[in-house]
């Protein structure tokens, strides 16, 4: 359904506006850029240029930048603040839909998410350019998400008529002219987005404080590593805030009778710190020690908060394995009620595996779309080889899988898995 209404026609006394409406999905549930999450934004969106000196080609644009470029073609820069921050929700949302589900488009460069014209949104960087508002409020909402079902939705908008606030609601579309009433009347962007998209609608919030969930190494029973170990992470910022700054360390211990549930650690020796974005990299780890990450978020409204992994214990001789589904350190949308986990796996030179033990970890969403802060349960173990299908998962858990092998020499290793987040999220 192409946006261009004739309802459009009537609107001969105000400005005109480009508007989104609801497209065919071709091939739902696959997607080009292939983004996972309903609580943080996608980092990039491809877009298909059919204007410009880059017209007929597809380009990987920043998500916030196209967001704010799109904002500014799509809504005046002089209405009222909660219709600009309730139009930058919409704007992000349609991008966001389309990072995650695909309709099949290609182009000179590869796939596509979404077109630059009114097809989807007018997004043309060459002409236009979000003012101060506008960034504003993008900065404003950028952590919050319009989901349904657990999913992201949908949302469309379109120009609308200047009537009264909500009157021409219809549960799937923003309409521009009387939302602005809506903010005009003293209503929050929130609220407009309720009224518009209807009360079964959820509106995610960052959390208070800013919250790291560590997907590799993950938290509870100890991992094995061999001489580096590699820290993967996701931040949510507080809400209204963004990460200002971050600290991780590499503090170590040695175990007590061959473990590492040991009450004291110190930095680690050599000392290893950093202030980087993950993934960051640890090496000369000792053998036969037990090291853990610590890292420190501090938001731009001076929040602190810490989150650690699980233990590693260095041993250069154990089997090694590595998680293709999920992979190792991502996190995936999922809205199925079974998965199928795979792994390949490599004994040490001169032995074999002799045992595995694949172990289901599940924890409830603290935030609906959101692993963040999670506390991992045992949910049952098999020792099947790679390929197991896991059934009975549950719609707004988590889940990753633990995977010990033991070797014919004595040396075991223990691997995790990537995280679904069910539902697709």
């Amino acid at each position: 359904m192409r946006r261009r209404l004739a309802a459009i026609l009537v609107l001969t006394a105000m400005l005109w506006l480009p508007a989104v409406s609801t497209a065919p999905i071709v091939n739902a549930g696959s997607s080009c850029t292939g983004w996972g999450s309903t609580r943080i934004p996608p980092t990039s969106i491809r877009v298909y240029r059919t204007t410009g000196p880059h017209a007929g080609t597809v380009q990987t644009v920043d998500f916030k930048t196209y967001v704010e470029v799109v904002l500014a073609a799509e809504w005046p820069p002089s209405w009222p603040t909660a219709a600009l921050q309730s139009g930058a929700v919409a704007v992000k949302g349609y991008g966001w839909y389309y990072s995650m589900n695909s309709r099949g488009g290609s182009g000179s460069g590869g796939c596509y998410d979404v077109i630059d014209n009114s097809n989807d949104q007018v997004y043309w960087p060459e002409s236009k350019s979000a003012t101060a508002g506008e960034v504003a409020a993008v900065e404003a909402t950028w952590y919050e998400s319009v989901t349904r079902g657990g999913s992201i939705t949908l949302t469309g908008y379109r120009p609308g008529n200047d009537v009264a606030c909500g009157s021409d609601s219809d549960g799937a579309h923003l309409f521009q002219h009387s939302a602005r009433n809506c903010a005009a009347a003293g209503m929050t962007a929130d609220q407009i987005l309720q009224t518009y998209y209807g009360p079964n609608v959820a509106l995610l919030k960052p959390p208070v404080r800013p919250a790291a969930l560590f997907l590799s190494p993950g938290s509870a029973e100890p991992l094995t590593a061999l001489s580096s170990a590699t820290a993967i992470w996701t931040e949510e910022p507080g809400a209204g805030t963004s990460i200002a700054s971050r600290s991780l360390a590499l503090q170590m211990a040695a175990p007590i009778d061959g473990s590492c549930a040991v009450d004291r650690w110190l930095p680690a020796s050599p000392p290893w710190t950093s202030t980087g974005a993950s993934p960051q990299t640890a090496t000369g780890l000792k053998t036969g020690y037990c090291y853990r990450f610590v890292v420190g978020l501090t938001d731009s409204a001076s929040n602190t908060a810490y989150a650690v992994t699980g233990t590693l214990k260095v041993d250069p001789l154990a089997p090694t394995a590595s998680f293709s589904n999920p992979a190792t350190g991502t996190i995936a949308a999922f809205g199925n009620p079974s998965a199928t986990v795979a792994w390949t796996e490599s004994p040490a030179p001169g032995t074999q595996i002799a045992t595995r033990t694949l172990t289901t970890e599940y924890a409830a969403q603290p935030v609906p779309g959101s692993c963040a802060g999670a506390q991992w349960l045992d949910g049952g173990t098999t020792h099947a080889a790679s390929g197991p299908v896991m059934g009975g998962l549950v719609h707004y858990d988590c889940y990753r899988w633990r995977l010990t092998l033991v070797d014919t020499a004595g040396h075991s290793g223990t691997w995790l898995s990537g995280v679904l987040v069910e539902p697709a999220s």
